[in-house]
């Protein structure tokens, strides 16, 4: 393959990326607003038992390598009113929270927790919104991430029918 043919493939692939960049942000960002906004107007907002499907932790050294905090990532299942729904949920344990810690430490896959829901206009339950401002954050950024490679890569096809247009010149005058 020709290095033009793959220079093409590789510039519209970063356009594609970038636009997939913008859309994943606003879409991120329009749908956590209506999460919260549907968790702040729901009339039953409750705390329910809900078994523990699968789970993950990981944890966050400080500069030392000492353990900071501790994330449990859960996919769980609850049941309301005799219809099962699915989510998934996480919690922050700090180190210094010894006996939430402990308590975290002994979870495994069947046990319960309690978790949050609020009932939907549409009359189903969702895990209450976690409202974690680093996700938000995130969506905010991809936005201009996206816009700054789809700029880019545009500068970059006008360079190159400029760097085209120059050559054919210099070629029709001999």
């Amino acid at each position: 393959m020709s290095k033009r043919k793959e220079h093409i493939k590789m510039t519209i692939f970063i356009m594609v990326a970038g636009i997939a960049s913008m859309v994943l942000g606003v879409f991120g960002i329009v749908t956590s607003r209506i999460e919260k906004k549907e968790y702040a107007a729901s009339t039953d907002i409750r705390k329910v038992s809900a078994v523990i499907v699968d789970f993950s932790t990981h944890d966050s050294k400080d500069d030392n390598g000492d353990v900071d905090y501790t994330t449990y990532k859960f996919r769980i299942s609850y049941e309301i009113d005799g219809k099962t729904y699915k989510g998934k949920c996480e919690e922050r344990v700090w180190s210094r929270d010894i006996a939430k810690g402990y308590t975290y430490d002994k979870l495994r896959k069947g046990d319960t927790i309690k978790v949050e829901v609020y009932k939907t206009t549409k009359g189903n339950y969702k895990l209450s919104p976690e409202g974690n401002p680093v996700d938000f954050l995130l969506y905010c950024a991809a936005i201009p991430f996206g816009f700054f490679l789809v700029v880019i890569m545009i500068c970059d096809i006008v360079k190159d029918k400029r760097k085209k247009k120059n050559e054919n010149e210099v070629v029709s005058k001999e």
